[in-house]
């Protein structure tokens, strides 16, 4: 056998590892293209990543050999998660900036224009502050109420510039509601409060479905220096309808109450207008103001039976039209009590405040302390005392009490906003049930009755486009001794706000709720629920 030249067989494996050599760098390179990308090894890794975290997994750093290869991909190239939340601006929980603030002297009107003549939105008070936005040879621009703006003559008010410190509130998630004291947004709802003489107020807010912020202001008792706390309970007047309709519906769930029944069969004794003998009076009337009953002096000092003659019943027939009445929201709530067999109060105890951990109630004795309970101001006198508010108001047997289902709930404004929770999750309230999903739909439902005003009528609540800006709100407001109240919810994010004041001066505006309570509510909207 042939022997090869040792020199020749050096070259030969020398060719051989190059050819290797090479060959091995093209695979590799053609290798390259094929890496998995960003999003396929996201998907692979999405159980195990929390949500918040970058959805961007790195990769080794390959530098190409060809510069000209098509399969390579800069990294800053790669196709990102277009799904990633993004990321919010942070707001500092704490800032000092300069700002130039209006400074009111007397007291005068802020109008929507620069004409004296131009509407006014609201009366302003001495050492009210104002953010200046800009200024005209008489009158200066300032911020007001979040967004709006408005104009107030220069004779009536000094122009400063001062350093403040602004705290922020935080982003709520869970848990107890933040409270909004100290923070900037705790000290423009108290400025608003202070434009209309308010002696005290509890605001609540709801976001995502739970109480998220409170804030509380001024006195519940000015004379004995009694300031208005977490927990301190108003007489909300009308607003205690809507939680009225809501133990109707109770019954409705339970199978004891058909809203279209005719009371004469639910209650026992006839029970009809008089002019319309034949046409039946339903609880779906009186939840909706159509049964065409009115108010009237002493009307709720009579017995119940003794209601229905033609002085309670307007010429109309029930069903055909809107006609507000306290008598007949009242009247539903002596339905609930022969519905249930229990006492409106009792009926609310068991079903609701007991289960949700809440100490409200309709008459003053179920509540653990009746000292919580705040007087009603008119100006800076007491128009309802705690002690009035207080007196026992159950009267006889189930299906007799019909003065207090129209105004005379008794309640925290954080308690009463989490009971309106209920209405916005379904008919749940952590994790119970309280209403029937069909029941809260039924409620929400605009009713067929033609109230010729710029609301719709549902079941116990009012609907519009009006209250709020670019949302359509149900709501409700009270008024008695002084004292304005409100509560407006937005089902489709989860959203909502009660405001109760202990007293305040306050006009009633075109939407129809009080000019106190709407300018908190479009504060809290534009600035804290967005």
């Amino acid at each position: 056998m042939t022997r090869i030249n040792p020199k020749i067989a050096k070259i030969i494996s020398s060719a051989v590892i190059a050819v290797i050599l090479i060959v091995s760098g093209w695979i590799s390179i053609i290798n390259i293209g094929n890496l998995p990308t960003a999003d396929h090894q996201n998907n692979e890794l999405d159980d195990e990543l929390p949500f918040q975290e970058s959805s961007y997994v790195s990769q080794p750093e390959v530098t190409p050999t060809d510069t000209t290869a098509s399969e390579y991909v800069s990294p800053t190239e790669l196709p990102t998660d277009s799904s990633a939340p993004e990321e919010e601006p942070t707001v500092p929980a704490e800032e000092k900036v300069k700002v130039k603030l209006v400074v009111i002297k007397t007291v005068t009107n802020l109008r929507v224009g620069e004409s004296t003549t131009s509407e006014k939105i609201a009366v302003l008070t001495k050492g009210t502050e104002l953010e200046y936005l800009s200024e005209s040879a008489t009158r200066y621009q300032v911020k007001y109420a979040g967004k709006k703006k408005g104009w107030v003559p220069k004779t009536c008010c000094d122009l400063v510039e001062k350093e403040i410190i602004i705290k922020h509130i935080g982003k709520y998630i869970s848990g107890a509601p933040l409270d909004l004291k100290g923070t900037k947004e705790g000290d423009d709802i108290a400025q608003f409060l202070k434009n209309y003489v308010t002696m005290g107020a509890s605001v609540a807010i709801i976001q995502n479905g739970q109480v998220a912020y409170h804030f509380e202001y001024g006195y519940a008792n000015k004379e004995n220096n009694v300031k208005v706390a977490e927990n301190t309970k108003f007489r909300i007047a009308s607003v205690t309808k809507v939680f009225t309709s809501m133990l109707a519906m109770s019954e409705v769930d339970d199978g004891k109450l058909d809203l279209d029944k005719s009371l004469t069969d639910i209650m026992g004794f006839k029970f009809y207008n008089p002019s319309y003998s034949k046409t039946p009076v339903t609880t779906r009337m009186l939840l909706t103001h159509s049964a065409g009953i009115k108010d009237g002096d002493g009307m709720f000092d009579r017995k119940i039976q003794n209601v229905t003659n033609n002085k309670d019943f307007y010429c109309s027939a029930p069903g055909a039209g809107f006609l507000y009445t306290n008598l007949g929201m009242g009247l539903a709530g002596a339905v609930v009590e022969k519905s249930s067999d229990k006492t409106i109060s009792q009926y609310a105890k068991e079903k609701f405040f007991d289960p949700m951990e809440i100490d409200a109630s309709y008459d003053a004795k179920y509540l653990s302390d009746t000292k919580l309970v705040a007087d009603c101001y008119s100006g800076k006198e007491i128009d309802c005392s705690n002690k009035y508010l207080c007196r026992s108001q159950e009267k006889g047997k189930p299906g007799q009490t019909f003065h207090l289902g129209q105004g005379g709930l008794l309640i925290s404004a954080e308690d009463l906003a989490s009971v309106f929770t209920i209405l916005v999750n379904n008919g749940q309230y952590n994790g119970r049930q309280y209403l029937s999903e069909s029941s809260v739909n039924e409620m929400l439902k605009v009713q067929p009755v033609n109230t010729k005003k710029n609301f719709d009528q549902c079941i116990g609540l009012r609907k519009s486009k009006e209250v709020l800006k670019d949302r359509e709100m149900y709501f409700h407001n009270g008024t008695a001794y002084g004292i304005f109240s409100l509560m407006a919810i937005d089902p489709s994010d989860k959203s909502g706000i009660v405001v109760i004041t202990s007293g305040a001066t306050t006009p009633r505006l075109k939407n129809t709720v009080f000019g106190v309570c709407d300018d908190v509510l479009n504060y809290a909207y534009e600035n804290i629920i967005k």
